[in-house]
């Protein structure tokens, strides 16, 4: 992702506080019978998505991919593999320092994007949605475990959540009018990092755009009807994009673009969580859905940075409990009336 302004501006210009297998571990008893984020969980996943780099295309995206996929079917939720084609620039090529002389400095490759859905009681859709790919490195080992791996873990363990809170409800009366009445879509997109070092590179020197990949592809995928923007014929209400969201010094945006009544929402529901909805542009997952018009909330620490792009994004700089705290902010904002 890209920031629009500079970063000094933007911490100036704050508006409002505001493996395989099953990975899961038992709920924790002291978390309310299973119904808040459970910090084991969130640490198992994050060892297993740092392991090792794994950007679009690669070895190790698709096993990580198979491996989320099992995850969240065990979880209850239905599946979907949403596989598109992209074009990148071609590493190989010498214009890109590579060796290849005769082959073209664009090459198209295959992304995947996983779709787990969670029926509702209503005809209504929110996507929830984040990055699993890792930026490619030549020269150090990237793993990405704030930018790609906080997301990705985050929406793993609300999948476990709303899951348990699902079984719950089935017991009691019918509630109506929160988005937990929707259907829950969560997206992990593919290809959200730029295969260049910078995020325009690919249309500085080759003309095309390589970055949010897979985010675009699913907003293709969606339709207009005469109740609006719709996915396989759900009227999706609102888009949320998360994006590093686990840093030990963790401190959230909201930013610019963002709906203002769901982004108050949702700050309503904050405690321990440092998020505050702030005068900043930045270029992310958020992008094709609101230019579809979507309304969207985009959440991102654009403050710890002396790790982004670097060997020391490593679970060193995790905090699985500020993960955990926002997580259980996010399911009391889904739990609220829309």
């Amino acid at each position: 992702m890209k920031a629009l302004i500079p970063l000094w501006f933007a911490v100036c210009s704050v508006l409002s506080p505001i493996a395989s297998g099953l990975l899961y571990a038992a709920p924790n008893p002291s978390a309310k019978n299973g119904l808040e984020f459970n910090t084991d969980n969130l640490d198992a996943a994050m060892k297993r998505f740092t392991r090792a780099p794994h950007p679009m295309a690669s070895a190790e995206q698709k096993k990580f991919a198979q491996e989320v996929k099992v995850d969240l079917a065990k979880q209850g939720w239905v599946v979907q593999s949403q596989k598109f084609k992209t074009k990148i620039p071609n590493l190989s090529h010498e214009k890109l320092g590579g060796k290849d002389k005769s082959g073209s400095p664009i090459k198209e490759v295959e992304g995947e994007n996983i779709i787990a859905l969670s029926k509702g009681n209503e005809r209504c859709l929110l996507v929830i949605g984040g990055h699993y790919d890792t930026k490619i490195y030549k020269d150090f080992k990237f793993v990405g475990a704030n930018d790609g791996g906080s997301s990705t873990v985050a929406m793993q363990e609300l999948a476990r959540v709303i899951g348990q809170i699902r079984q719950q409800e089935k017991k009691m009366t019918q509630e109506t009018g929160r988005f937990l009445d929707c259907t829950i879509a969560l997206a992990f997109f593919d290809g959200e990092e730029a295969t260049l070092p910078e995020w325009s590179d690919g249309e500085k020197l080759l003309g095309i755009q390589d970055n949010i990949h897979g985010s675009r592809a699913f907003a293709a995928s969606l339709s207009k009807s005469f109740e609006g923007i719709v996915y396989q014929n759900i009227p999706v209400k609102a888009v949320i994009i998360l994006d590093m969201i686990g840093h030990k010094n963790q401190n959230l945006f909201i930013t610019t673009g963002s709906h203002p009544q769901l982004s108050q929402k949702l700050l309503g529901q904050k405690t321990t969580t440092k998020i505050y909805a702030a005068n900043i542009a930045i270029e992310d997952d958020h992008l094709p859905f609101a230019q579809l018009g979507l309304p969207i909330v985009h959440v991102i620490d654009w403050t710890n940075l002396s790790e982004w792009h670097t060997p020391k994004d490593t679970m060193d700089i995790i905090s699985t409990k500020n993960i955990a705290d926002f997580g259980d902010m996010l399911v009391r904002f889904l739990r609220q009336k829309r």
